[in-house]
């Protein structure tokens, strides 16, 4: 079968606002974004990715400029023969601009929702689910996830969460409270002996965290994640070495493999967490979770954005032996209800994959690049 051509790169950009702001340490979130791409063939192949674009809400102009100005120039009239082989020439075609403007970040996020998009398309070219594509041959068609973003002054969501199917929960603490690990105990005595985990947005400072080490290691966390600065990898690094401690999680703000070379290396956490939306969408998101997994550590794909990031993930998680949780939002998102045709399904703790090639049938709402396109 003989590749088309890439004709079309189309960018959307969707905000729905929030009924109930998200705080946390870096602002306060009072609207969901999600940056939606579309690639489309000669021969009327697409497929559909997702950049992220979290916070702050004026950066994804930034990632929606990138895919306009620099990424669809150089995409479009490829062929569309080997996704991974589009990756590494947009990358090295990006890397040299990317560091004039000292903007690493934007551009690799921009890039990660184009490749999900060509291995989307690829994926439904060849009539196969996603996951299968990648591994070469049967995928599981679920995938263990936990909820995540739960308000530790509301311990009773677990049970919300596992009336949604949930069976594995994780808060988000701040780092300036007092009484934080008394809380967390009540979210232990909720959650009984069922998977529990912390998550400080890099909100604590290593010389206020070190005298909780061993209370919080006594709630028996799954892991605590991002206590530091996402850069302050000598904290990390003495943090791990401490005797008794929780386990320590991060990942979701390092780049490519090579970022993720280093913190293997310099912090040896215990849990990484690529984010395939940030870091290298699939084509070297599978590469970095390859590496984690050989180097010992539980791979845990980070995802906190929309459906097609989370969908994508979830292929990525079953595609490759040896990953482990797939993070879920589990507040409202809008995002979600504006987007989907179906709401996701939660069963005994698994995201069941959609049926159908690529991220699967019917995914998104019909109308939604219509109704959204940028440009």
């Amino acid at each position: 079968m003989n590749a088309p051509t890439i004709t079309k790169l189309r960018v959307a950009l969707v905000a729905a606002p929030l009924a109930n702001p998200i705080v946390a340490p870096f602002g306060t979130v009072t609207t969901r974004h999600n940056i939606l791409v579309r690639v489309e063939t000669s021969d009327g192949a697409w497929g559909i990715g997702e950049s992220w674009g979290n916070f702050p809400p004026w950066g994804c102009r930034d990632r929606v400029d990138i895919l306009v100005n620099v990424i669809r120039p150089l995409l479009v009239g490829q062929k569309l023969d080997d996704p991974s082989r589009l990756y590494a020439m947009l990358a090295d075609k990006l890397r040299a601009l990317a560091n004039q403007l000292g903007a690493v970040g934007p551009f690799q996020q921009a890039l990660a929702g184009v490749d999900i998009a060509l291995w989307d398309a690829a994926a439904r070219r060849a009539g196969q689910p996603l996951a299968d594509f990648i591994r070469g041959g049967p995928s599981p068609r679920s995938v263990d996830v936990y909820a995540t973003n739960l308000p530790i002054s509301r311990p009773g969501s677990i049970e919300e969460m596992a009336a949604k199917g949930h069976t594995r929960f994780k808060f988000r603490i701040p780092g300036n409270d007092p009484a934080i690990v008394d809380r967390l105990g009540e979210a232990r005595a909720v959650a009984g002996v069922r998977p529990l985990m912390a998550d400080a947005t890099q909100s604590f400072r290593l010389e206020t965290l070190i005298p909780l080490a061993r209370p919080l290691a006594e709630l028996s966390l799954d892991w605590l994640e991002e206590p530091f600065l996402a850069d302050d990898l000598d904290a990390y690094a003495r943090w791990r070495d401490e005797a008794v401690r929780p386990p320590v999680a991060l990942g979701e703000n390092s780049y490519r493999l090579g970022g993720f070379r280093q913190i293997l290396s310099v912090v040896r956490p215990d849990v990484a967490q690529p984010d395939i939306t940030k870091t290298g969408g699939i084509s070297e998101g599978r590469d970095i979770c390859r590496a984690i997994v050989e180097l010992g550590p539980r791979a845990c794909l980070h995802m906190y954005g929309g459906p097609v990031g989370l969908y994508a993930s979830a292929h990525l998680s079953a595609a490759l032996d040896g990953m482990s949780w797939l993070e879920m939002d589990s507040k409202s998102n809008p995002l979600f209800e504006m987007l989907l045709e179906n709401a996701p399904q939660v069963k005994e703790g698994k995201l069941v994959l959609p049926a159908g090639a690529g991220l699967g049938d019917g995914l998104l709402r019909a109308e939604i690049f219509e109704r959204f396109e940028v440009c």
